[in-house]
């Protein structure tokens, strides 16, 4: 970490079922740009939306995973579009971190101005990924 910046906190919204070495890196990166890093862990993104998958773990299973690298400082759970918004509009974070893939897109809380750091996701992993090799692993 830089030495400079003091208390930069930032920030990372998403459903992390199922941890995988592509979640890993990625929270190492978050945790490189600050010195405090929030997850903003979703309830289930298919309450929502409904092409979603709901997750195989619940919350607090999610929660103690999480907490348990070293990468990560504090959890906030929510379920609505709405609530995160909130979370974000509310939370004084110096950084978001987003995937790449959200490069010239529209996401929730683009408009309040919190500085991103796009996560490069050229590793290769995905939660469907990573699902579909213990599957096939399953069927073998």
């Amino acid at each position: 970490m830089n030495k400079e910046r003091v208390n930069l906190k930032g920030v990372i919204a998403g459903n992390f079922d199922v941890i995988h070495p592509g979640y890993i890196k990625m929270f190492k990166e978050c945790s490189e740009k600050c010195d405090k890093l929030y997850v903003l862990l979703h309830s289930d993104p298919s309450i929502e939306r409904k092409h979603k998958l709901p997750p195989i773990l619940n919350v607090e299973e999610r929660t103690e995973i999480l907490l348990s690298l070293r990468y990560i400082d504090e959890i906030l759970v929510y379920t609505y579009e709405s609530e995160l918004y909130d979370i974000l509009k509310n939370g004084d974070f110096h950084i978001r971190f987003l995937g790449d893939d959200y490069i010239n897109q529209s996401y929730t809380g683009d408009d309040l101005k919190i500085p991103i750091h796009f996560l490069n996701r050229s590793h290769g992993w995905s939660t469907t990924k990573f699902k579909n090799l213990i599957a096939d692993s399953v069927k073998k």
